[in-house]
């Protein structure tokens, strides 16, 4: 009895000892992203079903054992374990784990689902990854970040638009950018200077969505991927989810503020040793004397009707611009400059940067949330200030911005959200051939020897422009800078976008949807230049440009929904649904004439009658623009036993803008999933994840509106009213162009650590919309009709290694390439279409052609065989097996093809990106390095630099180091002698000789590398191969005790970013912008004068209150 007391007494204190060591653990779990609470994260004592849920704020308290261990799991985010070590208060910190399988993405119509589940390749981006970009605007932020995504960049400067292009180009001549859905609201990314001619880059409405209002980005791919968006879908979807709110301790203030620095570092490498001078002479240049006054005197000898071969040296070099530096050394002499003035002729390294300087940005944006029962809401109000690395240019905006998402009842639910902003910017820069681009003139026009005097003396005294008298530069208005700083344009642009969406639970396994949205803008350019003379009188002009642009889109969608359907193992969910979108558009334009009242800015300011008729581009102008869109819709989503899952999707679209005979039309798609990994519960080895997917899918495109009839322009001839017919023939039975696409893909998994994600596609696109070429006798120069096949083919491929995975540290790093080829199989019997022209016909151009690539570049080639008495000759070659083109008799000029030819392609090889993420407690680095690889441009920089002297390469022979050259007497002229590489065949007998004429070394820059007029295409076609470092981002959430003690804020941060630092490797010469291309059209692979290549660091602060 004795023995049962004890051993009662014992485990009556072995209970007491147990229950003491128990003890309640409470804490704040928070996300590494932005040091907010996380709500929902899973808390568990390890090894026990004894577990909690963080709440709102992400506290939680749980009891516990002080020996435990702590499990925190939460989808997107590292699981970690925490030993309680007695400890009472233990505060989490969550990383994101890119290695997760499972996250929620939002595919079309705003559906979220688990990738895992899909069959087509998606591709999702974080608000804080876009914010954290510092570009300038959403679109520029994805560059490099997403597997077959080209994100190009128009030259210019900040606030001009972007091209981005997902899987090549489906349309010759249609738009083949993607669709943008911001919550529900369609956007698309018009605008923007398209073509060689250039003109002004104002943007596009995409610049203006503001990056800190977006909570999430994901690029649905393909047609696929976009189907259930229909015609507008059919080059993929950027779908933009902007912040609802979220549970935040404290007051639920957030506040931002963001400084940015914009440094242009990248200007063309010039020699500086030669000064202006045209090939007049192969003696060395000489300086001018003056006769008369014995002072050396500015003269640039342009050119001369008696050239060094005793002709016009434009008939022996061609044409060239007003910049030739082929004349004497810059060596300071003192002489009366063109401008009368007293001046050094000494060199000017600075003149190609002393029109850029630095620029600033400044951000801020404060923000209020809260989240509970009722839902969350969130309202943000963002003012953004910057100005351009060039003068008399900046923008300002400011945002307003509410999103919400509200439990109205129990099976109620609204997602709400609404934007506006006032948008203001002070003029755009004149890009491409225009006498008013200063960067033309820079390249085309001024010499070596330029000093800039234009730049700071176009101004009198009395507010007048100066008159320059006799200007001695060619192809540039004399007055570039009185108009840049006097002639300004303004654009007010107010907008507002927003959706309603309510969600209504009928059953728990039926639920009806409806959405409405608006898109709604109103822009207005309004031009004032000012009068050239002191009263106010001459030169004067008035321009207002007024556009009115909104969307109606509307959609509802019926849901049913059932788990293991009658008892089974399948899952399913059948949606029907309908779309009404509508667009209209509509501006108006007038401006002045010859003005009556002296620095009045108003239409009534014109002189009217006798001799001042009111003109043409005095009336005003108006377009307009109307589209509407039906559509029904259906899918069905069937998976099975969460390894097996089918897509089936159809959709019936009705457009305004084709024939009533064919304005219905019908596309399907079906997509089909596989995870092995959970089919087969089998040893897999190292693989720890195996899917396989494939999809097929149609999509259509629809036409512009006013195809289908005749419309007539109204205008004035000799002051008479006239109306004048279209030149294109309507279509008589339009029909849709349509695409079909394949998928697969293949995703696997090594040892939890390594991800690889592979896809290989076809698209088919058919029945293209062109404008066929007529007959001039005809009346008309084209018809609309449906032809011509255009296809992509590629590749992707996706690599995310979890080096190491710690609960307080981790390193991540990413890889994304993708190869694409697109082809034109069919015109439809058309010979070639151009999309854009160097000099009109008297250059380069980018066109289609049937079996050619899309982006093929076509000029004038070197010839490498003839034809002499029927028979072939040639090609030969020479040592190292280099093809050597054939030259005439003389040696000076290259042969060259009767017409334009293939000559290149702007298509890169390969296009991708590599990202680095590491993260150690509250400090984290990001970087990400983009890349092109291939791909050719037209580099009229580089032809233009050589043509005329600018270049560093045209020194050598010009320092004496060619062949002796004589006269033709025999005497010596120098050292400046070249031998051209080529062959010389005899036209009668057919002979071939090797080239052995020494001849000025003018014959190698004029005209045989180019230029205005016909002549050699070939040496401008180089290789635009780049790997640029992209973004590097270093941040610091400081941590809770140091908040703790300040007692004011909730979370504070801080970060530095470097954006578009350097390049790792370029191919093109002197220093030329690799991404200083011509405009976001289809057109792209052609580079002109481009703008100095640029750097920005970003500062940031962020803190809650």
């Amino acid at each position: 009895m004795r023995k049962v007391y004890f051993f009662l007494i014992f485990l009556l204190g072995v209970s007491i000892s147990l229950r003491a060591q128990e003890i309640n653990v409470s804490g704040i779990v928070t996300s590494s992203e932005d040091g907010y609470g996380l709500p929902g994260v899973t808390i568990l004592v390890k090894g026990t079903s004894n577990g909690t849920v963080t709440g709102l704020d992400g506290d939680y308290t749980i009891v516990a054992n002080a020996h435990d261990t702590l499990t925190f799991s939460y989808v997107g985010y590292q699981t970690q374990e925490i030993a309680v070590g007695g400890r009472n208060k233990i505060d989490v910190v969550m990383s994101t784990d890119a290695m997760m399988l499972d996250n929620v993405v939002v595919t079309a119509l705003g559906i979220k689902r688990q990738k895992r589940e899909l069959g087509y390749a998606t591709e999702d981006i974080s608000g804080e990854d876009l914010t954290r970009s510092g570009s300038d605007n959403v679109i520029n932020s994805l560059s490099g970040r997403a597997a077959g995504v080209q994100i190009i960049t128009s030259d210019g400067v900040a606030g001009g638009s972007s091209r981005i292009v997902i899987r090549g180009n489906n349309s010759i001549f249609g738009d083949n950018q993607p669709l943008i859905v911001v919550d529900g609201v369609p956007m698309t990314n018009e605008g923007g200077v398209t073509g060689w001619d250039g003109g002004q880059d104002w943007g596009t409405a995409l610049n203006n969505i503001n990056q800190e209002d977006i909570e999430d980005l994901n690029i649905l791919k393909g047609p696929t991927a976009a189907a259930l968006y229909g015609s507008r879908g059919g080059n993929g979807v950027v779908l933009i989810t902007t912040k609802k709110g979220k549970k935040q301790q404290g007051l639920g203030i957030n506040f931002s503020s963001t400084y940015k620095l914009t440094t242009p570092y990248g200007y063309r490498d010039v020699q500086n040793k030669y000064g202006a001078g045209g090939p007049v002479s192969f003696r060395t240049p000489t300086l001018t004397l003056d006769p008369a006054t014995g002072n050396y005197i500015y003269n640039g000898n342009y050119n001369s009707d008696n050239g060094p071969e005793g002709v016009s040296t434009n008939t022996t070099f061609g044409y060239y611009g007003g910049a030739v530096s082929w004349g004497p050394v810059m060596d300071g002499t003192e002489m009366i400059w063109w401008d009368s003035s007293y001046r050094a002729y000494s060199p000017q390294p600075d003149n190609l940067s002393m029109l850029y300087k630095n620029a600033h940005s400044f951000t801020n944006n404060i923000s209020f949330q809260n989240a509970g029962d009722f839902g969350s809401i969130r309202v943000s109000i963002t003012d953004d200030r910057s100005n351009a690395i060039i003068d008399n240019c900046n923008l300002s905006q400011t945002t307003f911005n509410v999103g919400s998402m509200l439990n109205i009842s129990e099976k109620i639910k609204a997602d709400i959200s609404f934007t506006y902003f006032d948008y203001h910017r002070l003029n755009s820069p004149v890009l491409g051939e225009s006498y008013s681009n200063f960067n033309k003139g820079l390249l085309y026009s001024w010499p070596r020897s330029w000093q800039g005097i234009e730049s700071t003396e176009y101004e009198q005294a009395d507010g007048s422009m100066t008159e320059w008298g006799t200007y001695p530069f060619q192809y540039i208005n004399s007055n570039t800078f009185w108009s840049f700083y006097n002639n300004n344009t303004t654009l007010d642009r107010d907008k507002a976008y927003g959706s309603i969406r309510l969600t209504y639970d009928i059953t728990d396994w039926l639920t009806l949807a409806g959405k409405a949205a608006l898109d709604f803008s109103l822009d207005q350019y309004e031009t004032k230049n000012k009068a050239t003379t002191a009263d106010g009188m001459t030169g004067g002009y008035y321009k207002q440009n007024l556009s009115r642009d909104y969307t109606l889109d509307a959609d509802f969608l019926l849901t049913a929904h059932k788990d293991y359907i009658f008892g089974s193992l399948f899952n399913a969910r059948l949606s029907f649904g309908g779309e009404r979108y509508y667009r209209n558009m509509y501006g108006m334009w007038a401006s002045t004439g010859e003005w009556a009242f002296p620095d009045l800015y108003t239409f009534y300011n014109y002189l009217s009658g006798g001799a001042n008729p009111i003109t043409t581009s005095m009336l005003p102008g108006e377009s307009r623009y109307e589209k509407q869109v039906n559509s029904l819709y259906g899918f069905l989503n069937v998976s099975y036993r969460n390894y097996l899952f089918l897509d089936l999707t159809g959709r019936n679209d009705w457009s305004s803008t084709l024939p009533m005979d064919n304005n219905s039309y019908f596309y399907p798609s079906a997509t089909l999933s596989f995870i092995a990994t959970e089919a087969f519960k089998i040893n897999w080895g190292p693989i720890s994840f195996l899917k396989v997917r494939g999809s097929a899918a149609m999509t259509a495109s629809d036409d512009n509106p006013y195809q289908l009839d005749f419309t007539y322009n109204t205008g004035t001839f000799g002051g008479q009213l006239i109306s004048s017919l279209p030149s294109q023939v309507p279509p008589i039975q339009l029909k849709p162009q349509r695409q079909r696409s394949f998928e697969v893909g293949l995703d696997i998994g090594f040892w939890d650590k390594v991800n690889m994600d592979f896809t290989y596609y076809d698209i088919y696109s058919w029945d293209q919309i062109l404008a066929s070429p007529m007959a001039v006798s005809s009346g008309s120069s084209s018809a609309r009709i449906n032809t011509g096949i255009v296809t992509n083919k590629g590749i992707e491929a996706i690599v995310n290694y979890n080096v190491f995975q710690k609960p307080n540290s981790y390193l991540q790093l990413g890889l994304n390439l993708a190869r694409n080829t697109n082809r034109i199989v069919d015109l439809g019997g058309a010979d070639m279409y151009i999309l854009s022209e160097v000099w009109g016909s008297n250059g380069p151009a980018i066109a289609v052609q049937e079996g050619e690539e899309y982006g093929t570049i076509y000029g004038w080639d070197y010839v490498y065989t003839t034809e002499v008495n029927g028979e072939v000759v040639g090609p030969f070659y020479d040592d190292n097996g280099n093809p050597l083109p054939l030259i005439n008799a003389a040696g000076t000029e290259y042969l060259k093809t009767n017409q334009r030819v293939p000559v290149g392609n702007c298509a890169p090889l390969v296009t991708g990106g590599i990202n680095l993420k590491y993260n150690y407690k509250n400090l984290s680095v990001y970087a990400l390095i983009d890349a092109k690889l291939g791909g050719e441009i037209y580099c009229g920089s580089y032809v233009i630099a050589m043509q005329t002297g600018q270049s560093n390469e045209t020194l050598y022979e010009r320092e004496g180091n060619g062949l002796p050259l004589y006269d033709a007497e025999g005497n010596f002229m120098g050292n400046y002698g070249i031998v051209l590489p080529g062959v010389y065949v005899n036209p009668e007998t057919g002979e071939a000789t090797e080239n052995q004429e020494v001849v000025h070394y003018y014959y190698n820059y004029m005209p045989n590398f180019g230029g205005w007029g016909n002549y050699l295409s070939t040496p401008g076609i180089l290789n635009n191969t780049w790997i640029k470092m992209r973004e590097i981002t270093l941040s610091y959430n400081f941590p809770s005790r140091i908040i703790e003690k300040l007692k004011v804020f909730q979370n504070a941060s801080i970060s530095i970013t470097g954006r578009d630092l350097f390049y790792f490797y370029k191919s093109l010469p002197d220093n030329i912008n690799p991404e200083g291309t011509l405009g976001t059209g289809n057109a792209q692979g052609l580079e002109y004068g481009s703008f100095p290549m640029t750097r920005s660091f970003i500062f940031s602060l962020r803190f809650g209150l």
